[in-house]
């Protein structure tokens, strides 16, 4: 490779200081040579770089989309370049931080260096802008989006850049292309997405981990009354919205324990009081009894005649009494680390999906309403509680502003986040359907579409669907071979489900380098570049 030999020609003119001897172009890289301190320091370098920063060299070569860049003393840059750019050796050039993960560095031109291109001044001129390092930035971003170059579409994309200055140019030129509104909530989700921080099952984790910091907070500020109450208000969002989505959870004028023995022949049970560890059980039990909780309420739990939901109202009515008798047994019952474990698994029981349930008509739509209905009461109930700036609440909102957002995408293209509950730990979910929604209605040719997963032991797994009549083709992307493997050995069993339903597949088991970005696949629709580009193939039938 003409990178590694030059890198050898550096090694042969400039030896090391300490006198070690230079290394032949054969062995460029070898330990203790100029060449491989140089790009050590390098990548120390860069490592102290977020993506979306930048970095300025000197081009010493460029083969392709390879270049070799001297970023400082004894500090080479081997990296792979995004975008394309005319350059030349001894050329000073800015970039952008694309990815610095792992041994691949990819860097984008930034448009900065294309201030002099003649296209990009000429569009300017005859919209009458100044020409500046950010118009030059807007009108090639614009360029490579497909945008219109004309005198009114850049007065609006300037006005926009103007009107938010501390936004990424190139987001705001792909969200115009994608018919997004700009607003700073969906600056921030858009930047989110593009760096991979906009996992709706992190944010929902983050809700389930800071509640109880948050009742510890409220407590201590303002007193051991407007934590309970802040509590009450909560239990009563998540339990009337199960409640809104359960048959046959209207219960007569009985005794409460009558209620909980009748009413739970003809519901469904979200949590277990016995599916908490034998020491947490017999905790919960007694904070139970102590907080004043019915013993025969307590008996239906104990013998799994009543879950979590029955539990969980019995406090909430607790909690609405303004004579609450002992207010310090049902804090120290709050307080527990059994209630604390109960709460969080009817938490993730409501907004965490179990892979069966992905397969039922309106399951995600439901998971949905729910989410905007509860994570919009509680940001309500933390304002009127004086916790708007708690952890919590910002959690909340950044639960809300992303399935805002994902509302907004889904006006052109179908995309949607399913947070998975599985049996070990939580995963998250990424379905994205190539054809946009207006071929989808006329039903024209075949449908595409990408499922990306996170998942603890496999990694991330992208999995590209093509539907053509009742042919299902699939490939199936992993970075790890072992789980390739472990994959490839259990594909009968997706095989034969498919074919009970009357279809037929084929499968590919292939090997990826890089990690799917969703936006990125979004992004590319309408433009000339292939899906899933980037990846290389270990193809195994």
């Amino acid at each position: 490779m003409k990178l590694l030999s030059y890198i050898g020609q550096m090694n042969q003119n400039y030896p090391d200081k300490s006198g070690t001897e230079a290394v032949s172009a054969q062995d460029p890289t070898a330990q203790g040579t100029p060449s491989a301190n140089g790009l050590r320091n390098g990548l120390d370098a860069i490592r102290g770089k977020l993506p979306g920063q930048t970095v300025s060299g000197e081009i010493l070569l460029k083969e392709g989309n390879e270049i070799l860049l001297s970023i400082g003393k004894n500090q080479l840059l081997q990296a792979r370049l995004d975008g394309s750019i005319s350059a030349q050796p001894g050329q000073i050039l800015a970039f952008q931080i694309k990815n610095n993960s792992g041994s691949k560095v990819v860097l984008s031109p930034l448009f900065e260096n294309l201030g002099q291109d003649p296209s990009v001044s000429k569009a300017l001129q005859a919209a009458n802008l100044p020409e500046n390092s950010i118009t030059a930035r807007m009108v090639r971003a614009m360029m490579q989006e497909g945008l219109p170059i004309d005198r009114q579409s850049l007065y609006q994309m300037n006005r926009l850049i103007n009107a938010n200055p501390q936004a990424d140019i190139q987001t705001l030129v792909q969200m115009q292309r994608l018919s997004l509104p700009v607003t700073q909530e969906n600056i921030f989700q858009f930047e989110a997405y593009k760096s991979y921080q906009h996992q709706l099952g992190s944010c929902l984790t983050d809700i389930v981990d800071t509640f109880s910091q948050s009742f510890a907070e409220m407590t201590g500020s303002s007193g051991l009354q407007e934590g309970l109450s802040f509590y009450r208000d909560v239990l009563g969002i998540l339990l009337n919205t199960e409640a809104e989505n359960s048959a046959g959870t209207e219960q007569s004028e009985n005794s409460p324990g009558a209620e909980i023995e009748e009413g739970m022949k003809g519901s469904v049970l979200s949590g277990k009081i016995t599916e908490l560890p034998p020491e947490e059980q017999q905790e919960l039990v007694r904070h139970l009894r102590a907080a004043g909780v019915p013993d025969k309420v307590i008996n239906a739990a104990v013998a799994n005649r009543a879950g979590a939901r029955e539990l969980l109202g019995e406090i909430e009515k607790l909690l609405s009494d303004e004579a609450l008798p002992d207010q310090k047994a049902v804090s120290a019952l709050l307080d527990s680390r059994a209630f604390k474990h109960l709460l969080k698994n009817q938490m993730k029981g409501q907004w965490f999906l179990d892979p069966a349930q992905v397969a039922e008509e309106g399951s995600v739509e439901r998971l949905y309403e729910r989410l905007n209905s509860q994570m919009n009461r509680l940001s309500q109930v933390l304002s009127q509680a004086g916790g708007e700036n708690t952890p919590l609440a910002k959690a909340a909102a950044n639960v809300s502003n992303n399935i805002d957002f994902m509302n907004q995408l889904n006006q052109m293209f179908t995309y949607v986040q399913i947070p998975l509950k599985m049996q070990s730990k939580n995963a998250n979910g990424e379905l994205f359907v190539y054809t946009n929604k207006r071929s989808l209605a006329r039903k024209e040719g075949s449908v595409s579409a990408l499922l990306h997963l996170d998942m603890e032991h496999l990694g991330s797994v992208d999995v590209h669907v093509a539907l053509n009549n009742q042919k299902v083709s699939t490939k199936f992307y992993l970075k790890d071979d072992s789980a390739l493997d472990l994959i490839a050995q259990n594909i009968g069993i997706l095989n034969k489900r498919l074919e009970d339903r009357g279809y037929t597949m084929n499968a590919e088991f292939m090997h990826r380098e890089e990690e799917t970005n969703m936006l990125e696949e979004v992004l590319k629709q309408g433009k000339t570049i292939s899906a899933l580009a980037g990846y290389s193939f270990d193809a195994r039938a």
